[in-house]
């Protein structure tokens, strides 16, 4: 059959498997996608106008007229499921053929999904083997009563099977299909590979926690070093992958398996690499494998520097003590790494985040701090205390389930203006030497940073990444060029042609200090906003001639 898969935002390596596994069933795929360039999830470079000059929802439809499939399928989170739903609605009344969704926001409410007009078919959980099955159900007109996995309507009866095991054996899995997305995605300076599934910890926040209880436990399984090693080699062969990044929940876990995957790593891929971890599995010989097999950067969830709120509230039971433990090991060893800080959280206090300052003040490694905000989904158990909080009422509960309510996590504005403060002051510590930063916080000028133009607070970014040699940051500013670049070729021409006022300022920025900068991207973004300032007057001077 004809499947056509369709996406908003970054590269999503679920399509890609599910891709894998209908093609090697003799299935044909593609992909009609919207990168969602300045959209509301992008936690640097969200600009409204922008988002809507750039937005390729007409595209999209034109590439699934193209595409003729006989199924249309969405993997779809809480905060792009209106946007599916839209599209969904399109597909349904222009091509008349089933619509299926899955992903993480049908997982968590398949009865809210499945009752939807432009939805045929929900998938709950993993969906390689029940999309497969219902394929083949669908081909030879059966009733798909029994596909595991599965809730449709028959009528007015709503039919909702229970979910089947996770697939076993995740080495028998074909490698991700990395050609859906190889046009948007530059994979030689960035390859995405998961060396596991599921997460074995169970934050209130966190979607992970809900598909550990749907599965019983048995969801979080990890590949074989063999496996992944074959998919890097693969792949670094066919694309030339320069970086990888290990986008597993907690990377490292299992202390004999990452052993033998650094030992092989380092001369069967050798690489750069970085990942996701958790300080209660870091120690000084697990951060010497590390170091020793390319990793040169990992990213941690701090969340709060309250641990009876990391506890009580996020349900985390890491002491201060070890996650400055772990931080003082990295910088011995020379591995630098990024916290993740949770604003707004119930409870928290100025003095909490004054604390947290001052620890990440005297972090020598620190790349960089990213604050964002407290985001809800649904069935989470953090529902339940912001409901006890009085945070949330049942109204405000129903419309995340509806995917009207998606609280932001970078861009929701706090009603209590230290909380601002806060946030953006966190943007910019790594820039302040300690000594400063102890000035500052005396003299408390880490007020009023909410009152910075956002332009300000982006170059501040940038200053941050330069510091820290943030290779990741500047891929993030190249694969905006690109997309912009292959952006203008399919907006209609007005749009086209006032957009091109954003590349002009963008390279002319870049002159001055020659190709090395240029080609890392940083000036070019600021010239994108100066940019930006101009194609402000030309949006509102000529918006009545321009296409909706």
């Amino acid at each position: 059959m004809r499947v056509a898969f369709v996406h908003l935002g970054r590269e999503n390596l679920g399509i890609e498997y599910l891709s894998a596994v209908l093609r090697k069933e003799g299935h044909r795929v593609s992909l009609a996608y919207d990168p969602g360039l300045f959209g509301i999830n992008d936690n640097v470079l969200y600009v409204s106008v922008l988002e809507r000059i750039f937005d390729r929802r007409d595209r999209v439809r034109k590439e699934l007229e193209e595409a003729n499939p006989e199924v249309v399928a969405f993997s779809v989170y809480t905060g792009t499921y209106r946007w599916a739903l839209d599209m969904a609605s399109w597909a349904r009344e222009r091509l008349g053929v089933p619509v299926v969704f899955g992903g993480i926001h049908p997982t968590l409410v398949p009865e809210e999904v499945v009752q939807r007009p432009q939805v045929d078919y929900v998938v709950v959980g993993e969906g390689e083997e029940a999309l497969l099955e219902l394929l083949d159900h669908i081909e030879s007109g059966k009733r798909p009563r029994r596909v595991a996995n599965l809730w449709y309507r028959e009528g007015e009866e709503i039919i909702s099977n229970p979910p089947r095991p996770p697939l076993g054996d995740l080495d028998a899995l074909p490698l991700p299909d990395k050609s859906l997305f190889q046009e948007e995605i530059n994979y030689a300076d960035d390859y995405l590979v998961l060396s596991a599934r599921g997460c074995p910890y169970r934050c209130s926040y966190c979607c992970e926690s809900y598909l550990g209880k749907l599965y019983q436990g048995q969801f979080f399984r990890r590949r074989s070093v063999t496996s992944v090693l074959q998919e890097l080699k693969t792949m670094k062969e066919r694309y030339g992958i320069r970086e990888v990044m290990f986008s597993d929940p907690i990377f490292f876990t299992h202390r004999r398996w990452l052993r033998e995957l650094m030992e092989r790593y380092r001369d069967e891929v050798g690489v750069p690499f970085r990942c996701f971890g958790k300080v209660s599995f870091l120690d000084d010989e697990v951060a010497e494998w590390l170091r020793w097999g390319g990793c040169y950067a990992i990213e941690f969830g701090l969340q709060s520097w309250n641990p009876e709120i990391r506890r009580e509230v996020l349900n985390r039971s890491e002491s201060n003590a070890a996650y400055e433990k772990a931080f003082r090991i990295l910088d011995r060893v020379g591995i630098r790494y990024d916290i993740d800080h949770m604003m707004g959280l119930p409870g928290e206090s100025l003095q909490d985040y004054l604390e947290a300052v001052r620890f990440y003040g005297s972090l020598k490694r620190l790349n960089r701090i990213k604050p964002h905000h407290l985001t809800y989904f649904p069935k989470m158990e953090i529902l339940r205390q912001a409901r006890n909080e009085g945070l949330l009422n049942q109204e405000e509960e129903e419309r995340i389930v509806r995917g009207e309510e998606v609280h932001d996590f970078f861009h929701q504005a706090s009603a209590v203006d230290w909380i601002r403060d806060m946030e953006v002051f966190l943007k910019i510590l790594p820039l302040l030497p300690y000594r400063i930063l102890s000035w500052v916080l005396r003299r408390e000028w880490w007020r009023g940073w909410r009152r910075c133009p956002a332009a300000l607070v982006a170059l501040f970014q940038w200053a941050v990444a330069l510091r820290g040699r943030d290779y990741r940051f500047f891929l993030y500013l190249k694969y905006y060029l690109l997309r912009l670049r292959r952006a203008l070729r399919l907006l209609p021409l007005p749009r086209a042609l006032a957009s091109a006022v954003i590349m002009g300022c963008a390279s002319l920025a870049t002159v001055p200090l020659g190709d090395r900068l240029k080609d890392a991207g940083v000036l070019h973004v600021a010239g994108i906003l100066l940019g930006g300032a101009a194609l402000w007057n030309v949006w509102k001077s000529r918006r009545r001639s321009w296409p909706p």
